[in-house]
């Protein structure tokens, strides 16, 4: 596993509340449904990297205002035809 390190102001840190771990927890998670958001993960990847389960994940998702759905126009098309 690679390690990314990103540099926070310890100032802004302490304005947020969050405590290091908080922190380190809420990029992940962001950084995940973002990563998802742009079809760079899928949903199981995201929720791993985001440490959570799958479901978790997607209650998050929702919290942030992610779509869990994340097809292409195609994909639907091609999904709903498949089901008539």
């Amino acid at each position: 596993m690679t390690t990314v390190e990103v540099p926070v102001d310890e100032r802004w840190l302490a304005n947020t509340g969050l405590s290091r771990a908080e922190a380190q927890h809420e990029f992940r998670l962001i950084l995940a449904a973002k990563l998802f958001e742009l079809r760079r993960l899928t949903l199981g990847q995201a929720a791993e990297m985001a440490g959570l389960p799958v479901w978790t994940f997607m209650e998050a998702l929702s919290q942030l205002g992610v779509s869990v759905i994340n097809l292409t126009d195609e994909q639907l098309a091609h999904d709903l035809r498949q089901a008539c």
